[in-house]
């Protein structure tokens, strides 16, 4: 007896000491060849918070510690689900190294069932790394991760899903660059192993501390990739598989299983992506699914108020793939609606290049037809001729039989008013209203087709103007889209247009242009005149019939504009620097008033600010117009 003790102690003495914290995450505890499970503590701060269910594999060899997380999200149960599923079977006698599997980071969302944000403290874990130790529960769970998992491990995964609220195509991604090269190409190793059919590179900047989970990892040295796969809270087998079995590939690439990963087949790349947010609370129906190629102006969905009001109908800002899409009623202001990618078959080798996007769609002008006495208290209204209007009797060479009598032009530097008299020569009714907008990017008006479509209900007409030139005849001017009818419209008309490119050579011979150059400001910027007071429209309040109301509102909000919830029965839409107001009436009026801002002038005894601004109102009891100081 006492001779078999000795050997005993003798070969036990030979043998390598086992490092138990090697081993240990929490109170899982796990030696070489063994499995265990147990819970990571969140320590510190107010408020009690779950600690963190772990998994911890040992295999019998030593090799690479790669940590894979799920449930940072709370509602995204495919992770979660997969992550059941491998910890039972992974083999620790068929291993090297060890593979800690956190089950649910975010205990306190999975418990409350909420998407994106923490029950008590309303922030998203994956914007709040690398967390604070004493900083809410959500930064403290951060913290854990951070400190706990990420800083011991040689590789992570962190595995999402669509939150409950979100349908998604299934994509990996990995970080194009860091702050050491060679994390960065381990990290698309890993990421072209897992299998998944789309890869997203990443290009954070990591010249500051990033907030999300992998690219703290990633700016601390360690490789890691993002999944994604599954979503709307649901947890189909066939996604839990193809997670499964991406993970299982990725732990071949790094060592931990024997054998070569097997190939997966050839992906597809994301080159360069953009969300297209929310503008306001409402319900959202969204009008396609994640995988579908769209046009730029295409319809993503509508946005409603609770009584069915259309406050926002988002489209595509450019041709692309809907990658992932919030596929249940609620939204949000700054919230992600729709995130569109372009995607190619190779990888981009550095950042993307701004993505095209769909035009911005800016106010021109306005023109309103008033009664004769109206008009005329206008022109003679020596506050408004002396420091805010314009009689233009024609511009360079411009042919056109303008009876400057019956026009003022109120200018600014992008934006002008015409104000006209019942003999005007376009013929117009008095009490008509005209607007005007414009694109600010060549070619961006074929962009706006398909959204004005969509929006009338039928294909817009689509003209191209000319202007008449002193010896050289006519010039091509503008390209235009509006609403087609049978009958005129009788209270308002709208339409879109684009400069054509070679027109402002024509208009100004002496001045060199951009032959791409389309803006507004190149039409209009020569004829502002800096010694007015007026800078630019702010704000227009109109009243129309019902029926011009609520194509008025669907026109706008297809060409970008933003609806927000009505107050009463007041319509408020905001978009190219102006804000639009309006109000439906059986017997409408019109054009009510123009909000100006002011640029800052001394003209005589008059100093005026940036800022406050002025408004010409249109009086609801007789049909004349008057200048009002200090816009609030």
């Amino acid at each position: 007896m006492l001779a078999t003790m000795v050997v005993l102690n003798l070969v036990l003495a030979a043998q390598a000491p086992v490092d138990l914290a090697a081993g240990t995450w929490g109170s899982a505890v796990a030696m070489p060849g063994q499995r265990s499970h147990g819970y990571l503590p969140v320590p510190g701060g107010e408020g009690d918070v779950p600690p963190l269910p772990v998994t911890v594999i040992r295999g019998a060899k030593p090799g690479p510690v790669v940590a894979v997380v799920a449930g940072v999200h709370g509602a995204e149960y495919v992770p979660i689900l997969t992550l059941q599923r491998l910890a039972g079977r992974l083999t620790p006698e068929a291993m090297r190294g060890t593979v800690v599997l956190v089950h649910i980071a975010n205990v306190p969302a999975f418990q409350k069932r909420t998407v994106y944000y923490g029950p008590s403290d309303w922030k998203n874990l994956n914007r709040v790394f690398p967390g604070a130790a004493t900083g809410s529960p959500t930064e403290r769970i951060a913290h854990v991760l951070t400190q706990e998992v990420f800083a011991r491990a040689d590789a992570v995964m962190d595995v999402h899903a669509g939150d409950g609220n979100e349908a998604l195509f299934p994509y990996v991604t990995y970080f194009g660059h860091a702050p050491d090269p060679k994390v960065a190409e381990r990290s698309r190793a890993m990421a072209l192993a897992f299998g998944a059919p789309l890869v997203k590179p990443l290009w954070p900047d990591f010249s500051t501390p990033p907030t999300y989970s992998t690219a703290t990892a990633v700016a601390r040295g360690v490789p890691a990739i993002d999944v994604e796969w599954g979503g709307e809270a649901r947890f189909p087998p066939a996604d839990i598989t193809r997670t499964e079995a991406g993970l299982l590939r990725v732990l071949q690439q790094l060592g931990v299983l024997a054998g070569a990963a097997p190939a997966p087949g050839k992906p597809r790349f994301v080159t360069g992506s953009e969300s297209v947010m929310s503008p306001v609370h409402g319900l959202f129906t969204l009008d396609v699914k994640p995988g579908q190629r769209v046009k730029a102006g295409a319809r993503l969905g509508e946005i409603r108020d609770a009584f069915g009001r259309t406050l926002a109908v988002p489209v595509a800002p450019f041709d692309g793939m809907v990658i992932y899409a919030v596929s249940t009623p609620p939204v949000s202001p700054g919230e992600p609606l729709v995130s569109l990618g372009q995607v190619a078959d190779k990888a981009p080798t550095r950042p993307p290049e701004k993505l095209p996007r769909a035009p911005a769609v800016m106010l021109n002008h306005l023109y309103v037809v008033l009664p004769q006495d109206a008009f005329e208290a206008l022109r003679s209204l020596d506050f408004l001729s002396r420091d805010f209007a314009r009689v233009d009797t024609g511009l360079p060479d411009f042919k056109a039989p303008e009876a400057s009598a019956q026009a003022l032009y109120v200018r600014g530097q992008d934006t002008y008013v015409e104000l006209l008299g019942p003999g005007n020569t376009f013929k117009e009714p008095v009490g008509k209203v005209g607007v005007g907008l414009s694109v600010e990017q060549e070619g961006g008006l074929s962009r706006l087709v398909t959204p004005m479509r969509m929006a009338l209900g039928g294909a817009p007409g689509q003209e191209r103007t000319t202007w008449t030139f002193e010896g050289k005849g006519k010039v091509p001017w503008y390209d235009v889209l509006y609403r087609k009818s049978s009958t005129p419209d009788a209270d308002l008309s709208l339409w879109v247009s684009e400069y054509v490119p070679g027109f402002f050579q024509a208009l100004y011979p002496d001045r060199a242009w951009d032959a791409h150059d389309v803006g507004r400001r190149a039409f209009l910027g020569p004829l502002f005149q800096p010694e007015r007071l007026l800078r630019n429209v702010e704000r227009v309040s109109l009243e129309l019939s019902p029926e011009r109301t609520a194509t008025f509102i669907r026109e706008l909000v297809a060409l970008g504009y933003q609806q927000s919830a009505p107050p009463g029965d007041v319509f408020v839409l905001q978009g190219g620097g102006v804000q639009w107001h309006v109000r439906e009436a059986a017997r409408p009026r019109g054009l009510l008033e123009v909000g100006f801002s002011l640029t800052r002038v001394k003209n005589g005894p008059l100093v005026y600010e940036p800022g406050p601004g002025a408004k010409l109102e249109f009086s609801k009891d007789r049909p004349e117009a008057r200048w009002v100081t200090g816009l609030p």
